[in-house]
């Protein structure tokens, strides 16, 4: 489901949270120029713990 306005979620104009959006990654309106992502949406926590936990091992491994 896509936000009604354009503007739904937007916080300052760079954090994206809305949870009636589905999607995972949504293109800046304002600059035209990148992406975000929902933090809206649960799989974008599960993926960013993923990042950090990945991270976290391969410092641990060296």
């Amino acid at each position: 489901m896509k936000p009604t306005n354009q503007n739904d979620g937007w916080i300052t104009g760079r954090i994206y949270f809305n949870r009636g959006d589905k999607r995972i990654i949504v293109k800046r309106p304002r600059s035209g120029l990148g992406y975000t992502m929902n933090f809206g949406n649960v799989w974008t926590w599960i993926l960013h713990a993923a990042v950090i936990l990945i991270i976290v091992v391969i410092c641990n491994l060296f």
